[in-house]
């Protein structure tokens, strides 16, 4: 009872949509701008560097949030882990928006870093070496997700928290089909720090 407790409180926590929100204050609908994609790359695609700051920033902090302070009250990583997997699914499928959410890679980081702040900050050089590399930002992503599984079993040692975390990761992967579909075949796709030099449209 008390691991569906926490996931729902960080699924609560993840829900708040920061791409949705910034965009209804620009009076611009971000579902159907650029990809379409209520998340931080969408954002600094359409509406430029700052605001994709602020969307990614503010999704990290979610994740921060939920898994930090649920390990600092009940003193159980398994519990940070359902927290932390809550947020990042409430991030994907927020249910006020019709369960069409980003897909999760910045409130992932900040399950990182509300785990091991070391740790996270290891993963950020590792997510800005690949993009820089490749420019495209999916590909950081999904080898990120790959390590999530890996990392919430090394700082838990427990079967459980595995029960949620590749679910989510097997998730992340189909939230990504298209773009992988885009950069793969197509040679095209969400780009990476080549969108920092993009002059914002609105």
């Amino acid at each position: 009872m008390k691991y569906l407790l926490v996931f729902l409180i960080g699924y609560l926590a993840g829900c708040f949509s920061t791409a949705d929100t910034v965009s209804r204050l620009r009076h611009i609908n971000i579902h159907k701008e650029g990809t379409g994609n209520p998340g931080a790359s969408n954002v600094t695609f359409v509406l430029g560097w700052k605001m994709g700051l602020i969307v990614g920033g503010t999704d990290i902090f979610k994740g921060i949030l939920a898994t930090f302070f649920t390990v600092l009250i009940t003193g159980d990583p398994v519990l940070g882990v359902y927290a932390g997997c809550g947020c990042i699914l409430g991030h994907m499928f927020p249910f006020y928006l019709k369960f069409r959410g980003g897909k999760g890679f910045a409130t992932l980081v900040g399950v990182f870093f509300g785990f091991d702040w070391k740790f996270a900050l290891l993963m950020v050089l590792f997510i800005f070496l690949i993009t820089w590399i490749t420019d495209y930002i999916v590909l950081a992503t999904l080898t990120t997700a790959v390590m999530f599984p890996l990392r919430a079993f090394d700082v838990t040692a427990s079967m459980l928290s595995l029960c949620i975390v590749v679910p989510v990761v097997l998730i992340m992967f189909l939230k990504h089909r298209k773009n992988l579909y885009r950069i793969f075949i197509q040679k095209s796709g969400e780009k990476g720090f080549s969108l920092l030099f993009k002059k914002k449209s609105a």
